[in-house]
C-alpha cells in the first residue's frame, strides 16, 4: 500500500479554501494533516470544511510536525519567501502562491535553500494548467498556426474584493502585497505568455491607479519582445467589468484565441474555424491540475513543470514593469 502524501496549508484565504484544499482533497494518495493561520477563527473554518485534524496559528508550529510531508504556502506575498526557506529548511516540499516572493533577492532565497535542502520548489501558476492553454502549446509545439509573431493576453477583473470573495483586506495594502494588479493578475499574463511563446527578452509598459482608493496600481500596459521575435501586449488589472479575457496567439499559418468565458477557437489563415478535438480540451483544468502535478512530481520525483527559476523569470518581468 502506498504511503499517504502528508500536506500542511499555511495560511486560510480564499485561495486556500478555493484551490489548494479542494485540489488536496481530490487526490486519493494525499492526507490533509494540519491548516494554518494567524487568524484562529479563520483556520478552524477551513479544518472544519476539509475535515482537518491540526489546527495552528504559527507557521512554525506547524513545520515543526516532522511527519507533514510538503506544505502550500497561501499567505500575503510578503510573507511567502520567509515560509517557504523556514519549510525548505525544516525538510517540507513547498507549493507557495504567486508571486514567489517581492523582491529578487527574497526569490533568489527561496531557490537557493530549495537547492540547498534538495526539496522541491514549485510556484502556483495555475493558467499553465488550464486545459485550454496546454492545448495551445502543443498546437504552437506542431506548428499548427506556423511562426508565432504576435501575443495578446488581457487579464482583468473587478477587483479582489468584487471578482472574488477574497476573506481579508492584504490585496490592497502595499507593505503586505508589494505591489497591485501587476503583481495579482498581470504576473499571470506575462508567466502564461513565456509558457506559450517563449522567453521575454524587453519590456515596456505604464501603470495607473484609476478606480481604487490605493497606493498601487490598478491598471497595467505593457508591451513585450519575445527572444524569438515576436511582439506581445499585456492589459491587466482590478477595473474590469464584462469584456473579453483571454489570450490571442497570431501565427503566420493561423490564429489561436482562447476567450476565458466562451472557450478556444482555431483558425486558418483565411479566417476559417477549424474543428478541434473534444478529447484533448475535456475539463477545465486549473487548480485541481496543478496541485495534482505537485503531488505527482513528489510521488515520482519528476521536476514541476514551473519551479523556481521559472517564478524568479515572471517575478523579474513584474518587477521591470514598474521600472525596478
Amino acid at each position: 500500500m502506498t504511503k499517504k502524501l502528508r500536506v500542511g496549508i499555511i495560511g486560510c484565504g480564499a485561495i486556500a479554501q478555493e484551490a489548494h484544499l479542494k485540489g488536496y482533497a481530490a487526490c486519493k494518495d494525499v492526507e490533509i494533516a494540519a491548516v494554518c493561520d494567524v487568524d484562529g477563527g479563520r483556520a478552524r473554518e477551513a479544518a472544519g470544511r476539509f475535515g482537518v485534524p491540526d489546527v495552528y496559528t504559527s507557521h512554525q508550529e506547524l513545520l515543526a510536525d516532522r511527519s507533514i510531508d510538503a506544505v502550500s504556502i497561501c499567505t500575503p506575498n510578503y510573507l511567502h519567501a520567509t515560509q517557504t526557506v523556514d519549510a525548505l529548511k525544516a525538510g517540507k516540499h513547498v507549493l507557495v502562491e504567486k508571486p514567489m516572493a517581492t523582491t529578487r533577492e527574497d526569490a533568489q532565497a527561496m531557490i537557493d535553500a530549495a537547492r540547498k535542502t534538495g526539496k522541491t520548489l514549485m510556484v502556483g501558476f495555475t493558467h499553465r494548467f488550464f486545459r485550454a492553454n496546454r492545448h495551445m502549446r502543443k498546437l504552437i509545439d506542431r506548428g499548427t498556426i506556423g511562426k508565432v509573431f504576435s501575443v495578446r493576453v488581457r487579464m482583468a477583473h473587478r477587483g479582489p474584493y468584487e471578482s472574488w470573495s477574497a476573506k481579508a483586506d492584504w490585496f490592497f495594502r502595499h507593505e503586505m502585497a508589494g505591489g497591485g494588479a501587476v503583481l495579482d493578475m498581470g504576473i499571470h499574463a506575462l508567466d502564461i505568455m513565456r509558457y506559450l511563446a517563449g522567453e521575454i527578452v524587453e519590456i515596456t509598459g505604464m501603470t495607473a491607479t484609476v478606480l481604487h482608493p490605493i497606493r498601487d496600481e490598478d491598471m497595467a500596459v505593457a508591451v513585450v519582445r519575445f527572444a524569438g521575435g515576436a511582439l506581445g501586449y499585456v492589459e491587466t488589472g482590478w477595473h474590469s467589468r464584462p469584456g473579453f479575457g483571454g489570450i490571442e496567439i497570431y501565427g503566420s499559418e493561423g490564429t489561436m484565441i482562447h476567450d476565458y468565458a466562451k472557450g478556444l477557437r482555431l483558425l486558418n489563415p483565411k479566417g476559417e474555424e477549424i474543428p478541434q478535438d473534444a478529447a484533448e480540451l475535456e475539463g477545465d483544468g486549473g487548480h485541481d491540475f496543478e496541485v495534482r502535478h505537485f503531488v505527482e512530481c513528489l510521488q515520482t520525483g519528476i521536476q514541476p513543470e514551473v519551479g523556481g527559476e521559472d517564478g524568479y523569470k515572471s517575478l523579474d518581468l513584474a518587477l521591470r514593469l514598474y521600472g525596478k
